[in-house]
């Protein structure tokens, strides 16, 4: 199991957090996810068997955000 931590601009509403969690939480692989709106955070556990965080950049990056991968921490 891999963390990754995003960094986005900062969210004004909470909402638009709560649906990008959503979104993310759907994602084949991906196990955990919590934005943190007023820091403009994302923190995503997921299988690298799976997913990777590149794909998940890609993602968030095609919902118009621009991201990036500010820390990865890998798991036994």
């Amino acid at each position: 199991m891999n963390r990754a931590l995003f960094q986005i601009a900062s969210l004004d509403c909470p909402g638009c957090g709560r649906n990008i969690e959503d979104k993310l939480s759907k994602l084949s692989g991906v196990t955990s996810v919590k934005v943190f709106p007023g820091l403009g955070r994302i923190r995503i556990e997921f299988d690298e068997t799976i997913t990777n965080a590149e794909s998940i950049s890609n993602i968030i990056r095609s919902w118009g955000h621009a991201v990036e991968l500010k820390k990865i921490t890998k798991e036994a």
